[in-house]
């Protein structure tokens, strides 16, 4: 095993080498032509539906198109850039062509308390698509990318530790509160643990060995998520599973089969249990995961509702350029607001373990506040997102998404080079980097995403470069003086 771990990087068969969308901006290629595509739909047709059809069905095509050039680019399969627009072939795909329906049938776009325009939906779902290129941009100017013929380093040890870590960081999180950003990351741990398993140990699929230990942590994991009461973190825990399914050749082609598997348990078990438990009433002395399990358990959930039901407000859920859109109507009605919503980043860096008392640093409850659905700040108990996209429209116009939205990519991207183009031969690469993939499906605002990155780097920097110095000093180090460490 030790010899396929240590292969060298090959791209996939068929790319052609030295060939435009197989070079590090090639990708950007196929993403600019569907930003072409929409502006020109919305320039020539007077019907915003029609702009949101069109450009709908283009992100059907250019996203899958775009993660397949990427998958023959990275030796993991899953990146950043892969999981991003792979999440957002359907939020921006299937999802822009379902409000595109609405429009065209007369359905009045909600957003919280306030009403939304046609054609401020049109226009800021194009503002939302050109912080997308912009991110993906920086994500290419800075990202790993391994030549043909890299060599993987040895795999290093810690998995085990890690896995540990990350459980007890999800249980003990509430008492661990004022270590924020370290708990955000290792929260992560035993996921990254997981996903190592099922990269290195993957070969032994034929094993019943290794499917009762895989099978072991993917049901902890799922547990473990249901303190969350997420229905995204819940599905995440099926990641390792999807990534041995695509990567095994003998299990590829049951990849499509677990694809709908899971999209069904999504749709008629996760979305309406776990919409229905936060609906339920409270029991003295049960937390989170108890009062999803007596929900499922006692069968009140559902309440007639079909898996087409259930398809359609992930649609609504999912769709986040409608902040965007919102945004793009108060610009038009009050003009750029130059940095003023972004005055947390004063304090935001002052980290809480020295400042118990720190004002919140996510705006989502102001935002709340700020759309008149609640009385105050104080009296919010919703928090939504501004979207990165959407703040930086509201404070700098188009060039502020371009340039902000490229500079977030080009910091995400200066991490992920530091996890390398091989994260899963080193646990803390690998954690590091499984917190990369889901960052790029959760940036609620553009400062909190910045302050997010500039947290991770001060904490895990550190900790690799000392890491990879004593591995140095190792190796470096006399036979003789190795054995009497």
């Amino acid at each position: 095993m030790d010899a396929t771990l240590a292969r060298p990087f090959t791209p996939a068969a068929g790319a052609r080498a030295g060939g435009l969308l197989d070079r590090r901006y090639g990708p950007l290629v196929p993403h600019a032509l569907l930003l072409f595509i929409g502006f020109v739909t919305l320039w020539l047709s007077n019907e915003p539906s029609t702009t949101l059809y069109v450009t709908g069905a283009a992100v059907i095509v250019v996203f899958p198109w775009i993660i397949l050039l990427e998958v023959r680019r990275a030796p993991l399969g899953l990146s950043p850039i892969s999981f991003y627009f792979g999440w957002n072939t359907v939020s921006l795909g299937f999802a822009a062509i379902h409000h595109a329906n609405k429009l065209a049938d007369g359905i009045p776009i909600r957003f919280s308390v306030q009403h939304i325009y046609p054609d401020e939906l049109a226009a800021g779902y194009l503002m939302y698509l050109v912080g997308s290129f912009g991110l993906h941009a920086g994500l290419q100017f800075m990202r790993p990318i391994p030549e043909p013929g890299d060599r993987s380093p040895p795999v290093g040890s810690g998995f085990l530790l890690l896995w540990a870590l990350g459980i007890a960081m999800r249980f003990a999180g509430p008492i661990l509160g004022s270590l924020g950003a370290l708990r955000g990351i290792v929260q992560w741990g035993s996921l990254a643990a997981l996903t190592g398993y099922a990269i290195h140990q993957g070969g032994n699929h034929r094993r019943a060995s290794f499917w009762i230990l895989f099978t072991i942590g993917t049901a902890a994991e799922f547990a473990v998520n249901l303190r969350a009461g997420s229905k995204a973190f819940l599905m995440f825990s099926f990641l390792p599973a999807a990534l041995l399914f695509a990567r095994q050749r003998p299990l590829r082609r049951w990849l499509p089969v677990l694809g709908i598997a899971l999209s069904v348990f999504y749709l008629g078990v996760i979305a309406p249990v776990v919409s229905a438990a936060r609906q339920a009433s409270e029991v003295a002395g049960e937390n989170q995961s108890d009062r999803i399990v007596r929900t499922y358990t006692q069968g009140d959930y559902g309440d007639g509702d079909s898996i087409t039901d259930q398809a359609t407000a992930f649609f609504e859920r999912s769709f986040e350029p409608i902040p965007a859109s919102f945004l793009y109507g108060e610009v038009e009605r009050h003009g750029y607001r130059y940095g003023d919503t972004l005055d947390y980043l004063a304090y935001a860096f002052v980290p809480r373990l020295f400042w118990p008392d720190k004002p919140a640093v996510s705006r989502g409850a102001w935002f709340y506040y700020y759309i008149g659905a609640a009385r105050s700040e104080d009296e919010a108990t919703t928090s939504i997102a501004q979207t990165a996209s959407g703040e930086l429209y509201w404070n700098f116009g188009f060039p502020g998404v371009v340039f902000g939205m490229g500079a977030l990519g080009a910091l995400f991207g200066v991490l992920w080079r530091l996890t390398t183009p091989f994260p899963e031969q080193d646990p803390i690469r690998l954690v590091l980097y499984i917190a990369l993939v889901f960052n790029m499906i959760d940036m609620s605002e553009a400062g909190g995403t910045l302050v997010n990155i500039v947290f991770r780097a001060l904490i895990l920097v550190p900790s690799i470069l000392l890491l990879d110095r004593t591995a140095r000093k190792g190796a470096e180090a006399p036979p003789g003086a190795r054995a009497l460490s």
